[in-house]
Formats: C-alpha cells, sequence, structure tokens
C-alpha cells in the first residue's frame, strides 16, 4: 500500500514538476526573443541618436531635420514595441528601458528646440554638447542591462549572478 502510495505521489510530483519547468521554459524563451528585438531596436535608435546628436555630418548624409525624424520614428518604434512586450521583461529591466525611453525622449526634445530650432543663437553650443555628453553616458548603461538579461534569459549563470547581485544592492539602497 505505501509502494502505491509513493508512487502516485512521485508521479503527481513529477508530473508538476513537469508543467512548471515547460512553463518556465517558454517564459525564458519568449524573454529571450522580446530582449533580443528589443536590443536591435536600441541599437538602431542607438545610432539614429549618434548620427543626429554629433557635431560632424559626413558628406550625403540628411541633414539633421531629417535625421531628427529619423531618430524620432525610431524612437516610436521601439516604444511601441516595448510597451506591447514589456510584460515578458522583469519588472527591474522594464523600470530600466522606461526610464531610459523618458531620458532620450527629452534629449531628443532638447536637442530639436534648443539646437535645431533655435540655430545660431546664443546657448545652442553649450546645450548641445550637454545633451551629446548625457548620451554618451546612458547609451551603453540600457545595453548592458539589455545584454545581461538576455544572457540571463538564456542560462548564463554569470548573467544570473550579475542580475542577483543588482537586485540585492537596489534594495539596500531603498
Amino acid at each position: 500500500m505505501t509502494e502505491v502510495v509513493v508512487t502516485v505521489v512521485g508521479a503527481v510530483l513529477l508530473f508538476l514538476f513537469g508543467r512548471w519547468q515547460a512553463e518556465h521554459e517558454r517564459l525564458y524563451e519568449r524573454r529571450a526573443e522580446v530582449i533580443a528585438r528589443l536590443f536591435e531596436c536600441v541599437e538602431d535608435l542607438d545610432q539614429k541618436c549618434f548620427s543626429l546628436f554629433h557635431w560632424l555630418d559626413s558628406g550625403g548624409e540628411p541633414d539633421k531635420p531629417q535625421k531628427a525624424k529619423l531618430a524620432a520614428d525610431s524612437f516610436n518604434e521601439m516604444q511601441g514595441y516595448y510597451r506591447r512586450n514589456s510584460i515578458w521583461l522583469t519588472p527591474r529591466t522594464s523600470a530600466q528601458v522606461n526610464d531610459f525611453l523618458n531620458r532620450y525622449k527629452k534629449s531628443m526634445s532638447e536637442f530639436n528646440y534648443e539646437v535645431i530650432g533655435r540655430q545660431h543663437q546664443l546657448g545652442e553650443v553649450e546645450k548641445w554638447h550637454e545633451i551629446w555628453t548625457s548620451y554618451q553616458k546612458e547609451s551603453p548603461e540600457i545595453r548592458q542591462t539589455l545584454e545581461t538579461e538576455f544572457r540571463a534569459a538564456l542560462g548564463s549563470w554569470r548573467a544570473r549572478l550579475t542580475l542577483l547581485s543588482k537586485e540585492i544592492s537596489s534594495y539596500r539602497t531603498k
């Protein structure tokens, strides 16, 4: 009788564990897909903003207003994708991407108003330099965050350890 009970309990536990494992595999698989696509969007936006915020324009490139439109289109694409798929990200990563989008939106708005809209006015160069410096700091941060998340979703123990240490440090600062 006890052998039957142990066998039934073992079978139920194996079934529940298998189901849990399958659900988590699907979750990590989808999370990896979302992060990979989000990373592509970040890279596209990053290239467009680099071209927009950089001081020099190469011959044959669009002018700054056209570059601003291209960057805005890329930003809107990324923001739309993020909003539709943020449910698949960890809360911390989702908050970081959302913060990144807000900072980029602010930088792009300021650049369009202060630099493009008020060409050759006092303060243009200082504002341009401020936006460029901010961009150079923020861009690698979001890239590193997404890369770590992606690697963790694929099972990298180093990435998971990094995420765990960030999680612990964020609780310490609260």
